[in-house]
């Protein structure tokens, strides 16, 4: 029942959000904030001696049959989403497109679950943070884009010539209004 949540107020999740997503009714949540992979390219590991010791991911995105089977989906409903996804592919590559391609399923599920005066926050970097900007206005609609959010932190000397990421980006949108 649409606006009625099925699940019990404060409840928080971990892990793929896909599946939790699918099962929620719609228009049923006040806030939504993410911290997906970010596409960096690099293999993760959580240190020993934590209590996360042995979980470990790859953040490195392939094109795959799945991909392109919901790339046909986005195809036929949001025809602008997969534009941009493909455009994104076409200037950064196939990752990209992959990445980004598992990002817009769950972005699309969470527009229908957000409420009209909820919000949603997305984290990430500057590895994605423009092209999952383009994503956000599509779905969520332009209108809706509030602020982009500077994450500063400091990190050690380098002794590179070049400039350290020091930075993640928050991208702020409300669910008024829509795409």
């Amino acid at each position: 029942m649409a606006g009625t949540p099925n699940f019990v107020d404060k409840t928080i999740w971990t892990g793929d959000n896909l599946d939790i997503l699918r099962g929620m009714n719609s228009d049923c949540v006040d806030l939504i904030y993410l911290d997906p992979p970010f596409n960096s390219n690099q293999d993760y590991a959580a240190p020993v001696g934590s209590q996360a010791a042995g979980a470990a991911f790859k953040d490195t995105w392939t094109l795959s049959d799945l991909d392109v089977a919901w790339m046909g989906l986005i195809a036929e409903d949001e025809p602008s989403l997969a534009n941009a996804i493909k455009a994104a592919g076409l200037t950064a590559g196939k990752g990209m497109q992959s990445y980004l391609t598992m990002m817009a399923v769950r972005l699309l599920e969470m527009r229908r679950v957000l409420k009209d005066t909820g919000s949603i926050y997305l984290h990430c970097d500057p590895t994605a943070s423009h092209y999952l900007k383009l994503l956000m206005d599509t779905i969520f609609g332009r209108g809706d884009f509030k602020n982009e959010i500077i994450w500063s932190y400091r990190r050690w000397p380098s002794k590179s010539r070049s400039w350290q990421t020091m930075h993640d980006v928050i991208l702020f949108y409300t669910g008024g209004g829509g795409a």
